[in-house]
């Protein structure tokens, strides 16, 4: 049997070797795998994305020129950006009301683009401004019209509402509104 002071007066001991035995309370950490992610938050992570960006559904942008592409083709619609982060949790929290916004705005686009996706994303939100996220841009014949920071949909819902024209489907959309219908508590 091995004594404390045997171990420490091994040759490994001069070497500048140090000896760590167990001891309890110490944490034993493992290098978490690069070749797979960790699983998301986002209800909408692991949808596949639609070919072309149309209203009613929430269209991911992963490039500047996709941004100004849909901004020139949208010019008669309201178009909304949300503006994300990857590690976001307001984001991934909001992107299911998000939707829900796209299902009931049949006659807007709704967009959204991830800042931290690439070098070109992240200038994307610098030249923009985007401090803080989740921030949502508006746009009218190319040209913003309003900025919401913030994932709360009593500040996000009423802008959007002042942006639609009269006649555009969702002009009286109210925060009960984008509830999901299935998630009622009713017995």
């Amino acid at each position: 049997m091995l004594t404390r002071h045997y171990i420490h007066n091994l040759p490994h001991r001069s070497a500048g070797i140090r000896f760590l035995a167990p001891r309890l309370g110490r944490r034993v950490s493992c290098a978490r795998s690069l070749v797979e992610p960790r699983p998301s938050i986002d209800p909408l992570a692991n949808k596949p994305r639609a070919v072309k960006a149309a209203p009613g559904s929430v269209y991911t942008v992963y490039t500047p020129e996709e941004v100004d592409a849909l901004l020139n083709e949208h010019k008669d619609r309201l178009v909304v950006i949300m503006c994300k982060a990857s590690h976001c949790k307001p984001c991934k929290t909001f992107m299911s009301t998000y939707q829900r916004m796209a299902e009931l705005l049949p006659d807007s686009l709704l967009l959204d683009v991830t800042g931290d996706s690439s070098a070109e994303t992240k200038k994307l939100m610098v030249q923009w401004g985007v401090k803080s996220t989740p921030t949502f841009r508006m746009y009218r014949g190319g040209e913003c019209v309003a900025v919401v920071t913030g994932a709360k949909e009593a500040k996000v819902l009423p802008a959007l509402t002042d942006c639609l024209r009269d006649g555009e489907r969702g002009k009286q959309l109210q925060p009960e509104d984008l509830e999901d219908a299935g998630s009622d508590d009713e017995m």
